[in-house]
Parts: structure tokens; C-alpha cells; sequence
């Protein structure tokens, strides 16, 4: 019987991650599409840890450490999946590029106000939302009115919604009463389907692009959506919320990452106010 080749069997391999959400499903593609480049034609079994080595050096010319690390991680894996034993990937010999861990530096309460005010009226709202609730991009981004407890003012994030979702767990997110009241007049009662997303039309690229303008034309250094939840995290271990607590409304696995990663971070002010927000939110 023939032998499969990596182009025959990674069809079959990225229809096997059923528990991938839809943002990391399409990660996958484009790993794929690299890995295939180098190895499509080839059988997974006559792939040497040299060549796996020569291939992390080839990423690491053109991506950063940390996409090389996630694109690895899926070679590992499709070897896996291909059976082959041992993996070279996973050879102790194949060295990666080494990550270094920028510390978050998230804009003031000034800066963040400005980029509300350079960026357009669809964007204030799911922006506030992950600046008050430490939400992810992605998590905000799948949110659906299933998952929204309007009387209790909070959200419930799926475990296939939730930022690393291969070990994270799912959880509910307490949304401030103002900022829940702004999100039910979005939507008429009769209109929440239970598949209807909250903020509809925000994704993770459209965020990062629409923040980028905003930044620019606000004349701040640039900001990336997801510093807004370092913000709210920053702010909240400076308030002085325990750090088993903080992890669990960062959604981290280990109270640890919380205090490893924000401990250091200095916000040179608080909060801003809820009238401030609530005026960008409504657009008056």
C-alpha cells in the first residue's frame, strides 16, 4: 500500500481538530500552507530532526519567535497525527528561536479615550467591553446573545470561545450595569437569537486595523486591541484584587500568570470615569 504524503494527509488531519474555534481553525491554514511548502511531498516517515531544525531556522529568517513556536507546535502535531514515531519535531536537538516576553504597557486612561474618539462608531462599544471586562479579542469577537444573562449582567464564554481553548476553561464575565444596559439597546428582544453575535462585524484583524488608523490619526504610539485587556488586568492588580481572583477574571489557568506578567506594570492613572466612556459608547 502506498504511502500518504504530508499534502495527502493534511486534509485529513485539519478536519480531525473538531475542538478548534473558529480563529484557531483558521491559524491552522496558514500553518499548513508553510509546512507544506518545504515537506508536502514527502512522507512524514523520511523527515529527519535535521531537516525539522533547518526548517525552524527557515521561519525564523522571516517570523517572529513566537509564530514560529505556534507554527512548530502544528508540525508537531500533524506528525503526530501521521503516526510517526519518534517525531522529529519533537527531537530535543531541534532548537527553537527563543521568545522574549515584552512586558504590557497599556495606554492611560487619556490615551485610550483618544483612540475612541479617532476611531469610528462601530468600535467604541466592543473596545469599552474589553477594557472593563479583561475580555480577549476573540472571545468579544464570538460572543453571542445566547450567552448574555442581561439580568445578572454578565457573559457566559464558552470553553471553545475562551483564549487557549485546548486548556482553558469556560467561564462567566460580570459586565458593569451601565455598560450591559448600552449592550441591550443594541439589539431588540425579539431580534437575540441565541447564534446572533453581540457585536457584529467585529473580528480580530478588523479591530487591529481600525485601532491602528485611530492611534495614528489620535498622534499616540500604536496600541493593539488586546492591550486593552492588559489594562483592565494592570488596573485590577493595582487595586489590589487577590490574585486567585484576578486569575479567574483573566481567565488564567495559574493565579501566578496574573502576577508574573502585570506585577511589574505601572499605569500612570486609574479609570476613566463612566460618564467619559458612556459618551463614547452612545456617541454623544
Amino acid at each position: 500500500m502506498a504511502v500518504e504524503t504530508l499534502r495527502q494527509l493534511a486534509p485529513r488531519y485539519e478536519a480531525s481538530r473538531i475542538d478548534y474555534a473558529d480563529e484557531t481553525a483558521k491559524n491552522l491554514k496558514s500553518h499548513l500552507k508553510r509546512i507544506l511548502e518545504r515537506f508536502g511531498d514527502r512522507e512524514p516517515q523520511t523527515i529527519t530532526w535535521g531537516e525539522c531544525q533547518e526548517l525552524a531556522a527557515a521561519w525564523g529568517e522571516t517570523l517572529k519567535p513566537a509564530s514560529v513556536s505556534r507554527y512548530f507546535r502544528t508540525f508537531r502535531l500533524l506528525l503526530d497525527f501521521a503516526g510517526v514515531e519518534p517525531n522529529p519535531a519533537r527531537d530535543k536537538r531541534v532548537k527553537l528561536p527563543t521568545i522574549v516576553e515584552e512586558e504590557p504597557n497599556p495606554p492611560t486612561a487619556k490615551q485610550f479615550l483618544a483612540i475612541l474618539d479617532a476611531i469610528p462608531s462601530r468600535w467604541p462599544l466592543p473596545l469599552v467591553m474589553i477594557e472593563q471586562t479583561a475580555m480577549t479579542v476573540g472571545e468579544t469577537a464570538s460572543l453571542a446573545w445566547g450567552d448574555v444573562d442581561v439580568a445578572e449582567s454578565k457573559f457566559r464564554l464558552k470553553r471553545r470561545n475562551v483564549k487557549g481553548a485546548h486548556s482553558a476553561r469556560a467561564r462567566w464575565v460580570q459586565v458593569p450595569r451601565w455598560l450591559m444596559d448600552v449592550v441591550e439597546d443594541t439589539c431588540a428582544f425579539e431580534d437575540r437569537i441565541a447564534e446572533r453575535v453581540v457585536f457584529a462585524g467585529f473580528t480580530a484583524d478588523a479591530a487591529k486595523n481600525a485601532m491602528a488608523r485611530a492611534c495614528k490619526a489620535a498622534g499616540i504610539p500604536h496600541f493593539h486591541p488586546h492591550d486593552l485587556r492588559h489594562r483592565r488586568i494592570s488596573l485590577w492588580h493595582h487595586q489590589g484584587i487577590p490574585a486567585r481572583q484576578l486569575a479567574e477574571r483573566a481567565g488564567h489557568s495559574r493565579p501566578s500568570m496574573s502576577l508574573d506578567v502585570y506585577s511589574h506594570v505601572l499605569m500612570d492613572e486609574a479609570e476613566a470615569t463612566t460618564a467619559e466612556l458612556l459618551a463614547r459608547v452612545v456617541g454623544d
